[in-house]
């Protein structure tokens, strides 16, 4: 308990109390989640315990930390994108982000991440809650190489929470610029805590338009001309 409110006041401290408040009621809508339904999303995954798709990437792979439910909720609401383009989430880990954009609408869902543990991990929560996603979603996670991932004309919206260092995002977003070259569209990117925003902007042809808080996260929204 004493860690908790150690917790606690740090967070009012660093965030202020409106951002504080929204924190705690996060992880107790997020705890209640894996309570009820039995998924295991919440706990952390260090780094040293996943092994990469890519061996040669493995020093860049980062710690599996879930974005919270109710933060996505406030960064998808602010995202004009249509709902029936593919909606992309860079690093899925056990699939919080995939669930929660099916249930806020995204018809057309895929994860994908390059450690095979948290895709497994996102398999088994998704079917879990299957059956209460809306009918006629499409969801799936892959473990991929997303600087080798294929992406095409339906490929219109992107999330990103940090899931890996600035190497490969700068391969990621060489990767997406291409497939932009072969297949001209509009995208939606949704960066949360954007560490390496600089080296997305210098590689991929988006600018941004949003910024937003909520809780402990910040998201950037970046879209095409």
């Amino acid at each position: 308990m004493t860690a908790l409110w150690r917790r606690m006041w740090v967070s009012a401290t660093r965030l202020g109390p409106r951002r504080s408040v929204q924190t705690l009621a996060s992880m107790v809508e997020d705890a209640l989640f894996d309570l009820r339904l039995g998924t295991d999303t919440t706990a952390a995954v260090p780094q040293s315990r996943l092994q990469v798709l890519s061996p040669d990437k493995q020093g860049d792979a980062k710690p599996y930390v879930m974005t919270r439910a109710r933060a996505l909720r406030h960064a998808f609401k602010r995202c004009p994108a249509p709902r029936d383009l593919r909606f992309n989430d860079i690093g899925c880990g056990k699939g919080k982000v995939v669930i929660t954009a099916a249930l806020e609408g995204f018809r057309n869902v895929r994860g994908l991440d390059f450690a095979p543990e948290l895709v497994e991990a996102a398999e088994r929560n998704l079917a879990l809650v299957r059956e209460r996603l809306p009918a006629g979603s499409r969801v799936s996670v892959e473990c991929a190489d997303v600087t080798q991932a294929e992406f095409g004309p339906s490929d219109g919206v992107f999330f990103l929470y940090n899931p890996f260092a600035a190497d490969v995002m700068r391969g990621f977003s060489e990767h997406l610029a291409r497939s932009l070259q072969q297949h001209p569209r509009k995208i939606w990117v949704i960066y949360a805590d954007p560490a390496f925003l600089s080296t997305m902007l210098a590689h991929l042809p988006v600018r941004e338009t949003a910024r937003s808080a909520y809780g402990g996260f910040t998201f950037v929204q970046l879209e095409t001309s």
